[in-house]
């Protein structure tokens, strides 16, 4: 599979996020990312940054900031999908 570097967008006034993460498309709820991210619920108002293969979201309202690489996404997206948590 050829190389593709991540993507996102922000819809619906922040609250949903689609992310594309090793040629894969996934949408997620602004509750979902922050869950998956490890983060508690909180306002919306979400930032997402990406330098080459590194994905910062920052969640202003709260003054929170995860920072991964899209390898490191894709396992937790993808054990969230299988597990349905």
């Amino acid at each position: 599979m050829p190389h593709t570097s991540p993507s996102a967008l922000i819809t619906d006034q922040g609250q949903r996020v689609l992310l594309r993460v090793q040629g894969v498309l996934y949408e997620l709820s602004q509750e979902e990312l922050r869950s998956l991210l490890g983060l508690p619920a909180g306002s919306a108002g979400l930032g997402i940054s990406i330098d080459g293969n590194r994905l910062r979201f920052e969640f202003a309202a709260d003054d929170r900031t995860s920072e991964l690489s899209a390898g490191q996404l894709h396992r937790r997206l993808a054990k969230q999908v299988t597990t349905g948590t």
